[in-house]
């Protein structure tokens, strides 16, 4: 008896962990749903397959009989990721079942998998029509338990095997998908939590871009590489004036308008950020798949040509840009640099871009 709990306890520990690794590496991902993209739901179903190996491995022995909770995984696929997942999941178990064909009749090894597919087979046909998670996981779960009992009674157990096995495995079935089902929303939760959390902590909330603790982790990055980056500050010109004369909420619409057009004209592979107030910044990697001299002047030239759309006129403003290139000099020095590039567009007219040099 202790036995038989110390392997269902570690099979609880097998899932548990699985399902925390899985919401861990796919917080990005989260939540995962029937509509989630095509890869997000195939890596459920592969992660929901892991699992079910697993627990094939570390099956409990009740009565002399070998059980396993490989249901469970079959049931989270089918209700986070629908019929891809579950799809995933029944193929590798499938696979795995064929390949650990320990010897036993062909007949034996046919209803396993003629059992698996019927029960893959009628979830897909529930997921159809059964929107309500809790109720499509009963209903699941369900299915299972009672292709088991329709199997030992078409078998050649002994008269009394469904009460000796059976009645265990469908008590702990149940219990086991009780505590999984809520256990796996509440992981799901959790980790949304933590990816919203985090994205909180390294976006400027005004614009949605980058702010500045992301910016010098990334300058930090480039300095340990030792190669060669380009950063680019940008202020907006007479920003204050903007604040004075149209209000707070103006001015912040307009550092909305200002960040969406310095994305859109940025590479992929530049970070972009808010680095405080009215400035935002640019950091190149040593990869410049375009001069960053020539981007400044671009931004600048697309900002004066994309005025700012109020609802009874439109408002025009420009931008200064400072480059400089960063060598061997530290991260500080490139940032002084940048800024004296700065100050001398604003020095001779503004809405234009300057490059440091000493």
């Amino acid at each position: 008896m202790l036995s038989t709990l110390n392997i269902f306890f570690l099979n609880i520990c097998i899932i548990f962990l699985v399902l925390s690794v899985t919401f861990y590496l796919m917080r990005n991902r989260l939540p995962i749903q029937r509509d989630s993209k095509i890869s997000t739901r195939f890596y459920f179903g592969l992660a929901n397959g892991l699992t079910g190996i697993l627990l094939i491995h570390n099956s409990i022995s009740i009565n002399g009989a070998f059980i396993d909770l490989r249901l469970l995984p079959l049931a989270l696929s089918a209700l986070y990721g629908g019929p891809i997942s579950i799809m995933t999941t029944g193929f590798l178990l499938i696979a795995y079942r064929i390949l650990l064909d320990t010897g036993e009749s062909m007949i034996a090894l046919q209803n396993s998998i003629i059992t698996l597919v019927s029960f893959i087979g009628l979830v897909l046909l529930c997921t159809r029509f059964i929107k309500q998670k809790a109720t499509l996981f009963t209903v699941i779960v369900t299915i299972g338990s009672l292709l088991v009992l329709v199997r030992m009674l078409l078998s050649e157990a002994e008269n009394n095997a469904w009460q000796s096995i059976y009645v265990p495995y469908f008590l702990i079935t149940i219990f086991s998908s009780l505590l999984f089902y809520r256990l796996s929303g509440l992981l799901q939760e959790h980790f949304v939590l933590y990816s919203y959390q985090s994205y909180l902590a390294s976006t400027d909330q005004l614009t949605r871009l980058a702010n500045r603790h992301v910016i010098m982790d990334r300058v930090a990055v480039l300095e340990q590489e030792q190669a060669p980056w380009v950063v680019i500050l940008f202020d907006l010109d007479y920003f204050k004036a903007v604040n004075d004369q149209y209000g707070h909420a103006v001015g912040d619409a307009v550092l909305r308008h200002f960040s969406v057009l310095l994305t859109q004209e940025c590479p992929d592979d530049v970070t972009v950020g808010r680095y405080g107030g009215e400035e935002f910044i640019a950091i190149f990697p040593n990869t410049f798949k375009i001069s960053p001299v020539q981007l400044a002047q671009q931004i600048v030239s697309t900002v004066t040509k994309t005025p700012f759309v109020m609802q009874d006129h439109a408002l025009s403003i420009t931008v200064s840009a400072g480059v400089a290139f960063a060598r061997r000099q530290s991260a500080s020095i490139v940032f002084k640099q940048a800024d004296a590039a700065l100050y001398e567009a604003k020095k001779n007219g503004r809405n234009q871009s300057h490059l440091y040099s000493n």
